[in-house]
């Protein structure tokens, strides 16, 4: 799916125009895998596609179909954003990897943005957020943020890995938003577990203005324009130079590396 509000006709922004940043983001956290541009704070095009294998095979087609769609050349862009985790270890390396390759070639920087993050971002109303989504083996990815009405996220704690009871137990707002991005099994655990402690949940479309509780919200379709949308914010601060520094954001060690822990550590006396 591509969405655009460029057209042929429309002129280009000066990419060394600090004001106006053009803003390539790339997300390939999850199955739901999304490109967007952005210039300056506005939204100019998105491209989401559902692919239960890898990105990595089509990922450049859709970089150059969407800014086809747009009439910007890959040139122009003066920001790269991409999405490092926490999600799909493959996921996360193939858009790393590409944005990185990316700025290599076009000497341009690089914001690494969080997917929980990007989800808490998504919400768009100020308050308390919990963002979460699923790490499979009954576990969910989780981190609390707070969003103010100047559109300022703060993280309230680093990403952690937990059972959707343990995260219940652990919260202690009382008013919520929780935005996840889970299967139904995760999402049951997580209401239920909401239920034994006193806490219910109200499923809503969109995050109240106002109110107290915890609501849940569903994520949105794509991650990428808020991925976009927080790297806006950032520039220029925050930025690297080509992706020097970009690093992987995976919170749960990969199986190898398990593995080899296993194998390397000391045996007890």
């Amino acid at each position: 799916m591509c969405q655009t509000k460029a057209s042929q006709g429309e002129p280009t922004v000066d990419a060394s125009n600090r004001e106006e940043p053009l803003i390539l983001a790339v997300d390939t956290t999850s199955e739901r895998g999304s490109v967007a541009l952005q210039r300056g704070t506005e939204l100019v095009a998105v491209l989401g596609s559902w692919r239960p294998g890898t990105h990595s095979q089509l990922l450049h087609e859709d970089v150059a179909f969407l800014l086809r769609r747009a009439g910007i050349e890959l040139e122009r862009i003066s920001l790269l954003a991409v999405a490092i985790g926490p999600g799909s270890f493959t996921g996360v390396r193939v858009g790393i990897a590409t944005v990185k390759g990316f700025a290599h070639a076009l000497a341009k920087p690089v914001i690494g943005v969080g997917a929980l993050e990007a989800l808490a971002y998504s919400v768009g109303v100020s308050g308390t957020i919990c963002a979460c989504r699923d790490a499979l083996r009954n576990e969910l990815y989780a981190q609390l943020f707070h969003l103010t009405a100047e559109g300022e996220l703060q993280a309230l704690g680093p990403p952690q890995l937990m059972r959707p009871a343990d995260l219940v137990t652990s919260l202690q707002e009382e008013s919520l938003t929780i935005i996840c991005d889970a299967g139904a099994p995760l999402l049951e655990a997580f209401e239920e577990a909401a239920r034994q402690k006193n806490r219910p949940l109200s499923r809503l479309a969109h995050a109240p203005r106002e109110g107290r509780g915890w609501t849940m919200l569903p994520p949105p379709s794509f991650l990428a324009p808020a991925v976009a949308a927080l790297a806006a914010r950032r520039f220029p601060e925050g930025l690297d130079p080509e992706g020097a520094t970009l690093d992987a954001l995976y919170v749960r060690p990969a199986d190898a590396e398990v593995r080899w822990r296993k194998r390397t550590d000391p045996l007890p006396d």
